[in-house]
């Protein structure tokens, strides 16, 4: 459906994570001419009058490094290009992940062969050593990379070290660019996630001192003002390219005047259509804004067509789409740079039945995470292994799997590591994941081997024991546990920068060893092991919860 946008008359207000605006009755009903579906993109009604600027953007997010997700995207982007010669390409960052270089190589050579516009970057373009990994690949990079919240640390200012900053002087990052087209400017920005710290990886972490990201209050401030210095240059059609999240992005677009379009990332929401309150707001000065998101791991992209005011720079039209990447052949040209930098995938062993990934916020086992949870525990001979649900991205099918597969499913690479944990350290922590998970949606409990437990109806875990090699179970004191009594805990990098409710696991000073091999070395080494024989993955009560 095409919708026209009228501005002119009623307004009601609603509250938005406790923010109020201003929008209009009855959007998609009596204000929203809508087109029927029969109507194609060239019907009369979706030309624009003189004075009106049509502008057609595909956009993507959170690819997550899925390499399933770029053959399909590339094939999705060449279809939009031969239809739409100067529709827009945006990329709403997470597109490379962890800490496999070859495997970014890969994926930055084929965002070049995509020609995005512009991106912007998520936490996850910082997994391989920070800024510094992040300006080794931004060396290579054909596109334009926009992050205006990103800036350097005070250190790294007095001692010249920003790593990112020959990429700005050579014009690879920059906080905004300017595109003039037919005698319209367009404007561009980019926005990184200001919870990038709380989600970086410990080694990442080590890597990022140099790098400071602004607040959501303190980039409201720098977005307004640099929108200010676009409007001053002439520029009345400002798109953001954002990480921030939809909460953000809301908040963004009820209270920074002057940015029409948001194509957002990192709450992984898929926005369908143009729907009051969710992606459709009304600015300050009361001017239309829409967001935009399609997603996680390269499963639907999304387009969006809008007709602008030349002379306001306000949307007068607009149609948004998300569409299912599944129905798109594999791109040739991935595949084959696919293979130059991976070489051919690898058969590692086979799995007896099918097994599905959950949500990273599950309260609940996740019997993939116990699979790896193991693993784990079979490498470094810890008491104790925890690990976090979102660990594992992909589900797994019955049949042979590759080690391509379960890079994919662990494109992070984290460092493993064994700490000496008090009894109440793990007592606490196993609690702190349920609640951040509650709080935030996102965590989920921490997933285990060598030890059992159950979440109760209060959300505090009970019946912990831990599962000894002999078959013995050992009672743990849930209720008062011992600050006294240790085990040898294995964790990966992500949970040991302490990321939400498991702040506690950031403890540099309780570690006792890092590994060679990464959890994604350790998974693809677990699975040889079984030497072909077939691989039920199910749970096992390792994690209960009452109530569901």
């Amino acid at each position: 459906m095409f919708y026209s946008i009228v501005r002119s008359v009623e307004s009601y207000s609603m509250q938005i994570n406790n923010y109020s605006f201003y929008n209009k009755p009855n959007f998609g009903q009596s204000l929203l001419n809508t087109m029927s579906s029969k109507n194609s993109s060239n019907s009369p009604q979706a030309v624009p009058q003189n004075g009106e600027t049509r502008v057609k953007h595909l956009y993507a997010n959170d690819l997550h490094g899925y390499m399933y997700g770029f053959r399909k995207l590339k094939s999705a982007i060449d279809e939009f290009k031969a239809a739409n010669p100067d529709g827009e390409v945006f990329l709403s960052g997470d597109d490379w992940v962890g800490a496999f270089e070859k495997k970014n190589e890969a994926i930055l050579r084929i965002m070049n062969l995509m020609k995005p516009t512009a991106v912007t970057m998520g936490n996850h373009n910082f997994d391989n050593k920070g800024s510094l990994g992040v300006s080794k690949m931004l060396d290579n990079a054909t596109f334009k990379t926009l992050a205006l919240n990103i800036v350097p640390s005070e250190e790294a200012i007095k001692t010249g070290s920003y790593a990112l900053q020959d990429d700005i002087d050579a014009g690879r990052l920059a906080k905004s660019e300017i595109i003039e087209k037919d005698g319209q400017k367009f404007g561009y920005i980019g926005l990184v996630p200001s919870d990038m710290r709380a989600r970086l990886s410990q080694q990442s972490q080590d890597f990022a001192k140099d790098m400071k990201v602004l607040d959501l209050k303190e980039t409201e401030a720098a977005l307004q003002k640099e929108v200010d210095k676009l409007e001053a240059q002439g520029v009345n059609k400002i798109t953001l390219i954002s990480h921030m999240g939809l909460d953000a992005d809301k908040y963004i677009a009820q209270n920074v005047n002057g940015i029409d379009i948001i194509h957002g990332g990192h709450s992984h929401h898929i926005l369908k259509g143009l729907v009051p309150g969710e992606n459709y707001f009304t600015s300050k000065r009361g001017e239309p804004v829409i967001i935009t998101q399609a997603g996680k791991n390269g499963h639907n992209f999304g387009e969006l067509d809008v007709v602008f005011d030349n002379k306001t720079g306000t949307i007068t039209k607009a149609k948004n789409e998300i569409k299912d990447l599944s129905i798109y052949p594999d791109s040739l040209a991935v595949r084959t740079v696919e293979n130059i930098f991976l070489g051919k995938p690898e058969v590692i062993g086979e799995i007896a039945q099918d097994v599905k990934a959950l949500p990273e916020a599950v309260l609940k086992e996740s019997p993939l995470c116990s699979f790896l949870a193991d693993g784990y525990r079979k490498y470094t001979g810890a008491d104790i292994v925890l690990n976090n649900a979102g660990t594992m991205r992909l589900s797994l099918s019955r049949g042979p799997i590759t080690d391509r597969r379960v890079i994919d499913m662990m494109p992070y690479y984290n460092d493993v590591y064994t700490f000496k944990m008090s009894e109440k350290d793990i007592i606490d922590v196993l609690n702190s994941a349920v609640q951040a998970t509650r709080k935030f949606n996102r965590t989920g409990a921490l997933q285990v081997s060598g030890m059992k437990y159950t979440i109760g109806k209060d959300d505090k875990v009970k019946d912990v024991y831990l599962l000894k090699d002999d078959g013995s179970q050992e009672k743990m004191d849930w209720t008062n546990p011992s600050p006294n009594k240790f085990y040898t805990v294995a964790y990966n990098s992500f949970l040991a920068g302490g990321s939400e409710g498991v702040e506690s696991l950031k403890a540099p000073e309780k570690m006792i060893k890092k590994f060679d091999k990464t959890e994604t070395d350790i998974l693809i080494d677990y699975i040889k092991s079984f030497n072909g024989k077939p691989i039920l993955i199910e749970p096992d009560g390792r994690i209960m919860h009452e109530g569901e």
